[in-house]
């Protein structure tokens, strides 16, 4: 549950993200505005800080910038399904008097 509460909050804000930086390009064709750098730098850090210490073109930093917090999101979704594996499974073993629930 809180899993999935955190998780909904992360692509929230991250959805948020890419949609202003898509209206800010279109309205007013700059790179990035500080709005969407405030919400993007946050949900991408560490990867995001890639073009500073190695270098690259203003485009790298901004597919940097709008990519980064997907591998946070997948690392994510991978921790919590592993913590889930454990403690939802050790719960469903108490339930069923030691077997799984969902085992034929």
């Amino acid at each position: 549950m809180v899993c999935r509460l955190l998780t909904g909050a992360f692509v929230a804000l991250w959805l948020a993200g890419v949609a202003s930086f898509v209206v800010n390009q279109s309205l007013h064709n700059d790179t990035l505005d500080l709005f969407t750098a405030l919400v993007m730098t946050p949900l991408g850090l560490p990867w995001n800080l890639y073009p500073v210490f190695f270098g690259g073109s203003d485009t790298l930093r901004m597919v940097i910038a709008l990519a980064a917090p997907l591998i946070n999101l997948v690392l994510l979704w991978v921790v919590c399904r592993a913590v889930c594996r454990i403690f939802c499974r050790a719960g469903r073993r108490k339930e069923d008097g030691g077997r799984l629930a969902d085992a034929a």
